[in-house]
């Protein structure tokens, strides 16, 4: 099925197009964007230890394989993209007539046929095509991997092509075409894998082993070459990591799975999560790999975008579909292939793999193995740094024997620069105490490996900022708000995120101390959440009196202060601003409260945002909220999300989707994310700043409701 729709797809769009291939035959494959020049040589291998598995009555595997490599200076004719015979076979599968097969003999490629290798001990990679598709179809991305310093093979696999040209002039065709269901795909994918390792034994064997590092071998390959990159790397350990790009997956990873790294990229259209059939078959795998891992997915392009077909394709004036260019989508498949060997083979972290890039827009990380924070929207670079108060007014509410109230703030602001180390998300400590019931088969020490977009300890940028504090839900750290707080940073607040101390899973102290959550032991009846509510407005106001004065005072604007909390961190933004008047503008992120906001109420501005309980918007809505929206005499808003969940607004959500996680949202926690950060920036660029916003006058997302 993948097959045929490709060459009924390909046979159309080519006959329609003939005048365009006939006027223009001068045709180019994607410059390499190394800075070292490209050899490439062919070589014919024979397995005599087996017979072929399409041919049995040829007692022996024949094999065609390109090398490209780093060369010296080279001096000499570019390789052929296609020979003839290879060119003409290709047209005749698709049925196209009217366009003569010289057109792809004379592909202009870069590599120089059997020019002098330079170095030696390269990292290797292994690329192997798609089924009927000679190897020609990766050589873009070939010369690409050997301009920055790889050894490539290129492996034909004969008889499952159109062509193989052998040197003494034979071109086999392609006997496994046929009939084609789940067991022969099986068998086409396991015979890859001996194919592949027989290679990597012939190599090592040759006069080409110095220009190998055995320790250093990776393999990607197209459709049915990038899911026989699981067989092989089951198959054989010397490979040690892989990539399958846009293939579906025919014989599924079987426990005890693989460790080593993986990367899938495909078509958004089709390997979206839970989209169907082809993204199935990659969760299935997905579960199975134990090791560092990345889901991709690239939106607009179709399957031939990732190889040369579509490349050239799309300069005979071809349509396959795609809406984005071809040349894009060479571009993203050679940046994400080179990218995941230089970490995986050198050892060259790459923060291209770590999160979405606004270089490649068309990227989404579908899943990943290394959670992270989507990028902050504000123009501005973010700092962050950690600060320990100790307020001896009061003794601790959860543990009365501590005579004191600790507390540690993470505080996030507009950096002077970009660079510098990231802050880290949580300890390995505080990683373990959250994940230690969330049924996640993760190290413990997961979300301390989490990245972030913020500078640890960088030097502020400006002062008189205004200032929002912000309260996380119960159990929670405060890092999971650590998403909103570096996007409001990045649009110039200072921002005042508070761990409250016994009340979360478990915090960590500048000392190395660990305190879990003492407050998990009393009875959770009315009076505790009235407690709790109550306590962390006390605990906002110690840290505005400590923050105001201290070396941090300068930063802040303390006319302009707002606060902000998710679940109960939002039901105690009321109870704050009643206690504290310096808070101007408050919001309840999807917050039930506890203590009634009594008559004469609040005249400063507020605003609840939440998760839509039932199907239809605002009916029921929660009836704390109804309660206390009667008591806001001031400016308000109620704003309701369909398809999100509590844990939509928060980091919790981000990871959880990262993971492959249902909690029951039907919109993404990114999406959601995006309306937080939205409204939460809106709110206090309108209350805090004065700049009114039109989008809390309107809803300006289809999912948001206002209610009141």
């Amino acid at each position: 099925m993948r097959t045929r729709t490709i060459m009924v797809v390909t046979a159309l769009a080519l006959s329609l197009a003939a005048p365009a291939a006939s006027a223009d035959p001068a045709l180019t494959l994607a410059k390499p964007t190394g800075d070292r020049p490209v050899g490439t040589t062919a070589l014919y291998l024979k397995d005599t230890s087996r017979a072929d598995p399409w041919v049995p009555s040829v007692p022996y595997r024949e094999l065609m394989v390109s090398l490209f490599y780093p060369a010296a200076p080279p001096d000499g004719p570019k390789k052929q993209f296609m020979s003839e015979a290879e060119a003409k076979a290709v047209f005749d599968e698709a049925g196209i007539g009217g366009i003569p097969p010289s057109v792809l003999t004379t592909v202009r490629t870069d590599a120089v046929v059997d020019a002098e290798p330079a170095g030696r001990d390269r990292p290797a990679v292994v690329l192997s095509p798609g089924f009927k598709r000679p190897r020609a179809e990766l050589t873009s991305l070939s010369e690409d991997l050997a301009s920055h310093g790889y050894l490539v093979v290129l492996v034909d696999h004969t008889y499952e092509n159109v062509a193989t040209t052998f040197p003494d002039g034979r071109v086999t065709g392609c006997a496994a075409c046929g009939d084609y269901d789940t067991e022969f795909w099986q068998k086409l994918q396991r015979g890859r894998a001996k194919d592949v390792s027989f290679v990597l034994d012939s190599l090592a064997h040759s006069k080409w082993a110095p220009l190998l590092d055995g320790s250093r071998i990776g393999m990607a390959g197209h459709s049915v070459g990038g899911t026989s990159t699981v067989n092989a790397m089951v198959t054989d350990p010397r490979i040690r990591a892989g990539i399958d790009i846009d293939g579906t997956q025919s014989d599924p990873l079987l426990p005890p799975g693989l460790d080593r790294p993986f990367l899938f990229l495909g078509r958004q259209s089709l390997y979206t999560p839970g989209t169907g059939v082809e993204s199935g078959t990659w969760d299935a795998d997905w579960k199975q790999l134990k090791g560092w891992k990345r889901w991709l997915t690239v939106t607009g392009v179709v399957h031939p975008s990732f190889t040369d077909l579509g490349l050239v394709g799309e300069q005979l004036g071809l349509d396959f579909g795609a809406t984005t260019p071809a040349v894009r989508g060479q571009a993203i498949t050679a940046a994400y292939v080179r990218a995941f060997f230089d970490q995986h083979l050198r050892g060259r972290p790459q923060p291209l793999l770590d999160q979405p890039s606004a270089r490649y827009p068309e990227v989404t990380f579908a899943r990943t193995s290394t959670p992270y924070l989507p990028a902050p929207t504000g123009d501005r670079p973010v700092g962050s740094t950690a600060v320990y108060l100790k307020d001896t007014s009061r003794p601790d509410p959860w543990v009365p024997s501590v005579p004191y109230r600790e507390l540690m703030v993470s505080l996030f602001y507009p950096a002077a620069s970009a660079k510098g180390a990231k802050t880290q998300y949580l300890t390995a400590a505080e990683s373990a105490a959250l994940l230690a019931d969330s049924g996640l088969d993760v190290p413990s020490d997961t979300l301390a490996k989490l990245v972030t977009n913020s500078v640890a300890d960088a030097r502020p940028s400006g002062r008189g900022l205004p200032l929002v504090v912000l309260s996380p839900g119960y159990t929670k750290p405060r890092a999971t708000l650590g998403a909103l707080a570096e996007d409001l940073a990045s649009h110039g607040y200072a921002v005042a995120l508070i761990g409250h101390t016994y009340e979360n899973a478990g915090q960590s102290f500048p000392d190395g101390r660990f305190a879990g959550c003492a407050s998990c032991e009393v009875p959770h009846d009315e009076a505790f959440w009235q407690k709790l509510e109550l306590g962390r407005a006390k605990d906002v106001s110690f840290v505005l009196d400590s923050l105001t004065h201290s070396k941090w005072a300068p930063l802040i604007d303390g006319a302009r202060i707002g606060m902000a909390g998710h679940s109960i961190g939002g039901a105690s933004t009321l109870p704050a601003m009643i206690a504290d008047p310096r808070i101007k503008a408050g919001m309840n992120i999807d917050g039930t409260t506890h203590v009634p906001l009594a008559p004469p109420g609040l005249s400063r501005p507020f605003m609840f945002l939440g998760h839509q309980l039932g199907e239809t918007a605002c009916v029921p809505g929660d009836p704390t909220w109804e309660r206390d929206w009667t008591q806001l005499t001031g400016w308000r808003r109620w704003a309701d999300v369909r398809g999100a969940q509590h844990a939509s607004f928060t980091d919790v959500g981000l990871v959880g989707d990262e993971f492959g996680v249902d909690y029951g949202a039907k919109t993404t926690a990114l999406r959601t994310r995006e309306i937080t950060r939205t409204y939460v920036t809106a709110f206090f660029d309108q209350q805090l700043r004065g700049a009114p916003q039109p989008v809390l006058d309107r809803p300006g997302y289809p999912e948001v409701t206002f209610c009141h």
